[in-house]
């Protein structure tokens, strides 16, 4: 039974390197004691899942590549993402839909369907080496456990708000 207060899910790329980090921190949580459900497939897909989950706050936990130095991390509260059009927005969604499994892909869903909790907050990282291969670099390891370690602090302070 997962927490109703506030969901956290992994969002992650098991075949893509450091793009398996969310995984990581997710598997750090569990063995604590936490229950972190683990996301994968279209954006439809992982929205679905997320649904059967009723919560109130949404934490995110995955890679996203914006280019900043490999190995940052940022946590923050998600803002929907807005579109000029509904054409604007079809094209947002299509990496999904062709098969790409990311957390910016899920974060462009939740802005063009809408949110599915009152607050959302994502743990994000930049991906030190998301090129194909399997494991983790040192460095992608250093931030799932960091990434585990803030996502414990944010679940504390949306607990004690």
């Amino acid at each position: 039974m997962y927490n109703s207060f506030a969901l956290i899910a992994s969002i992650g790329y098991l075949l893509r390197g450091d793009c398996a980090i969310g995984y990581e921190a997710a598997r750090i949580l569990r063995e604590k004691g936490l229950q972190v459900l683990e996301l994968s497939g279209d954006v439809f897909t992982m929205i679905d899942e997320l649904k059967e989950h009723p919560h109130e706050v949404l934490i995110l936990l995955g890679t996203i590549q914006k280019g900043r130095p490999p190995g940052t991390l940022e946590v923050y509260e998600f803002k929907p993402q807005k579109f000029d059009d509904v054409l604007a927005a079809a094209n947002a969604l299509r990496p999904s839909l062709e098969g790409r499994i990311s957390l910016q892909d899920l974060l462009i869903g939740l802005s063009v369907l809408g949110p599915i909790s009152k607050k959302t907050y994502v743990v994000d990282c930049e991906p030190p080496r998301p090129e194909p291969g399997i494991g983790l670099s040192p460095e992608g390891r250093k931030c799932a456990e960091l990434m585990a370690e803030k996502t414990l602090e944010l679940l504390g302070h949306v607990q004690g708000a």
